[in-house]
């Protein structure tokens, strides 16, 4: 008997299933509460639409996820139909569940609350399956469609490090007479063009209006090929990719590290930092997990203790304090330059305060890196020739229109505004100088 479902509609993708397992998970107040945290952090302060959530990002990767595994599973020579489904429903609810330790501001929370506990939203998403999702269900197994899927799999799978080797990935089953093991759908969630990238630069896009991360999706999909636990991508989708890498530059360099974007999120730094200095955010909602249900970027903004918080006050207001008054956007060719780069501006925020006397606060560095590379760790693509299958290795960064950067790093310094008119022209002068030092010696 086929399994039931029900169908939404979504605006990116037209309607999507919703299986009765993944409604159930669905209708959680877990999940629920992803509705309450914003996808893009600060961006709304820009880009007036972008206030679509987490909770509708989860539901598309769940789709795009469907239909990458079964693409590359109906290439595997003789594989059973049991095992399709198995690791169809298996990326689904991946997909779905992917996202479901995010706190209040996303990313933002990762950097100024769960790193310094030695965290991310991964290790908590797994945690929160494990300890939450599981205890809402009669046994850890769920059954569909002849089917039986085990939550902590799926655990497990959340729980996976994104910019590690393949050796971290617990699926490694072999695959029908193939090959392939499991190890291949890693690219169905980290890969160069994963569900999860697919999904949030169409939908980011969509709902900023900047327009710069349409990309066809489909193509890269759809012809993308199973080789030796890898995907080589069928030649004739080589500008799909090429236009997929650079929507993702332009995607990072116009919305997600737009100058007062990032402003503004200097400013939820702040508050987080505030929030849990006076009401020990990790304490009582992470440690203490059945408390995290409750915790969103409603909650937070209207706590007691935090009524009084001016940087609560500048973000309800949107009255963001900071202006750049210097930019440089320098190419990198590897990480460990970037790191010693981060490392210099550090430093030089606060020989800069020390210079002009200026308090904490008044100014920052932000150093906004953009990968060009989405895996991270793997550096070259493979190409297959539909008439000969032929494959070869590509550099990521040498498109078919020209050579990329590996890293781009835009630096900037902001200033307080009330500020700028005493000390803007003496501060530019003495950041400048240190860029320029920086560049001879570094670069």
């Amino acid at each position: 008997m086929p399994p039931s479902y029900e169908i939404i509609k979504d605006p990116i993708y037209g309607y999507i299933k919703i299986y009765s397992h993944e409604k159930r998970i669905i209708d959680l107040p877990i999940f629920q509460r992803l509705r309450r945290i914003k996808q893009l952090t600060g961006v709304h302060y820009v880009y007036p639409g972008a206030t679509h959530t987490r909770f509708s990002h989860s539901i598309g990767v769940m789709h795009v996820a469907g239909i990458f595994t079964q693409t590359l599973l109906d290439q595997i020579p003789g594989i059973k139909e049991i095992e399709k489904k198995y690791y169809y429903y298996l990326m689904r609810l991946w997909g779905l569940l992917h996202d479901i330790g995010h706190g209040p501001f996303s990313h933002t929370f990762d950097e100024v609350i769960l790193k310094k506990h030695h965290m991310n939203h991964e290790i908590l998403g797994e945690k929160i399956i494990r300890e939450l999702i599981l205890q809402e269900f009669p046994s850890e197994i769920i059954k569909i469609n002849d089917v039986e899927i085990d939550l902590r799999k799926v655990a497990s799978i959340v729980g996976a490090p994104q910019e590690e080797r393949e050796a971290d990935w617990p699926l490694g089953d072999k695959l029908g007479f193939s090959e392939h093991t499991a190890q291949l759908l890693d690219y169905v969630a980290h890969g160069f063009y994963s569900s999860d990238i697919i999904d949030f630069l169409l939908r980011d896009s969509y709902f900023s209006g900047a327009g710069y991360g349409y990309t066809d999706w489909q193509r890269l999909i759809y012809l993308s090929r199973p080789y030796k636990n890898r995907i080589a991508l069928d030649k004739r989708a080589e500008i799909a990719f090429d236009n997929f890498i650079l929507a993702r530059l332009f995607m990072f360099s116009t919305v997600y590290f737009h100058r007062t974007v990032r402003a503004a999120e200097k400013v939820i730094q702040f508050f987080l930092k505030e929030s849990d200095d006076k009401i020990n955010i990790f304490s009582k909602y992470v440690r203490e997990l059945e408390n995290y249900i409750f915790l969103d970027e409603e909650s937070i903004m209207h706590e007691p203790d935090l009524q009084m918080s001016k940087y609560r006050k500048y973000l309800l207001e949107r009255k963001i304090p900071y202006s750049v008054i210097s930019e440089i956007t320098i190419p990198l060719k590897a990480e460990t330059t970037y790191i010693d780069l981060k490392d210099f501006m550090m430093k030089k925020e606060q020989d800069l305060l020390e210079e002009t006397g200026l308090n904490e606060g008044d100014l920052f560095i932000d150093t906004s890196e953009i990968y060009l590379n989405p895996k991270y760790y793997e550096k070259k693509i493979l190409f297959i020739d539909p008439n000969t299958n032929e494959v070869k290795e590509r550099d990521i960064f040498s498109t078919t229109w020209g050579e990329l950067t590996e890293i781009v790093d835009v630096v900037r310094l902001y200033l307080k505004k009330d500020l700028i008119e005493k000390h803007a022209p003496e501060l530019r002068r003495k950041f400048e100088q240190r860029q320029r030092d920086y560049s001879r010696t570094h670069m």
